[in-house]
């Protein structure tokens, strides 16, 4: 009895062991896929925090066979390196924009004026089932990338050192010179809006400001302006483009992954997504009055009349050229699919 009794203990200890060896071996055992992923916002921010959520999800969900570090603040390069090195595999992945010196008709992705209007129209056109969504997934891909998800950043406007007189009437010109992208649909719309589009590398455009050389600066939603928050003096909320970054992976490293551990990934970049989006215009309006309350700004936010009258006036103007960028047959695509009359 005392023998069948120590032999019941021993082998209920063997199998407790074995669990714990199974549970710690498994939890402890190398990672199959170790990736970087590469962001420029700063630690802390909204994005490294959808990035490191991203990470952390995908590393539980795969019990630990995908180990994703993030690079925060642009410590592996800028977006346009970073780019370049997720096409060609030198890092696994990002959360960054397309970048169209690679091809233009990732403008689509990156700067194209008044596809929408507003964040409600943007999250349809850029949400997983928008038209633009899609299209873009398949633009990366030409680049060797798998989109994952979008992460939206915001409506993009201007900062100014006042505001003009006739800022809402498309076409008046102001006499004030802006800063721009120096790409060609940004020159295109702010001359379209009535300035003088000045091309300026972003890391001088404050200098230019501060100097003299241009009175204002474009290129992203209110946290952009805020970064000018000493040279300048008025936002007005344009809402000229979307800005939307994305989850990607090189398409090689994709491919190697299990059909299983690919759902896990896209699952957990849609729902680190649809935190963004859902704290994209609260993350806007607080760098608006942040602007407001510690730096005395004034903010000029347009009617949706307004805007739509903008918005005719620009695609008027400027879709026209763009087929010159994105070629014939994707601007007969966006016409089609955006349900805008040429």
């Amino acid at each position: 009895m005392t023998c069948t009794s120590t032999t019941k203990r021993v082998l209920v200890s063997l199998v407790a062991l074995s669990l714990l060896f199974v549970f710690f071996g498994a939890a402890s055992a190398e990672p199959l896929f170790k990736m970087r992923l590469a962001q420029v916002h700063p630690v802390d921010s909204d994005y490294d925090l959808r990035a490191k959520g991203f990470a952390q999800k995908v590393f539980e969900r795969t019990a630990g066979r995908i180990q994703i570090d993030v690079f925060s603040g642009g410590v592996l390069g800028d977006w346009t390196e970073i780019f370049e090195m997720v096409q060609r595999g030198t890092i696994e992945m990002s959360m960054a924009q397309a970048n169209a010196n690679f091809d233009p008709q990732l403008n689509l992705a990156y700067y194209f004026p008044y596809i929408v209007t507003n964040a409600a129209e943007a999250q349809k056109v850029y949400g997983p089932d928008g038209w633009a969504y899609k299209i873009i997934q398949d633009l990366w891909a030409k680049h060797n990338i798998k989109a994952l998800s979008v992460v939206p950043i915001g409506m993009s406007g201007v900062s100014l050192n006042k505001v003009p007189e006739k800022y809402t009437q498309p076409g008046a010109s102001h006499g004030m010179k802006v800063r721009v992208m120096p790409i060609k649909p940004c020159e295109w719309t702010y001359e379209a809006l009535g300035y003088i589009a000045t091309p300026i590398p972003y890391a001088e455009a404050y200098s230019a400001i501060q100097t003299g050389i241009a009175d204002g600066q474009m290129g992203g939603p209110p946290f952009q302006g805020w970064q000018f928050k000493d040279v300048n003096k008025v936002w007005i909320q344009y809402n000229d483009f979307f800005e939307s970054w994305w989850f990607a992976v090189n398409m090689d490293v994709w491919n190697k992954i299990s059909p299983e551990d690919q759902a896990v990934m896209l699952q957990a970049a849609q729902e680190e997504s649809e935190i963004q989006w859902a704290r994209a215009e609260e993350l806007d309006e607080e760098y608006r009055q942040k602007l407001v309350k510690e730096y005395g700004w004034t903010i000029v936010k347009l009617s949706q009349e307004e805007l739509d009258a903008i918005a005719t006036h620009v695609r008027k103007t400027v879709w026209p050229k763009m087929e010159e960028i994105v070629g014939k047959e994707l601007m007969d695509r966006i016409y089609k699919e955006s349900g805008i009359a040429r």
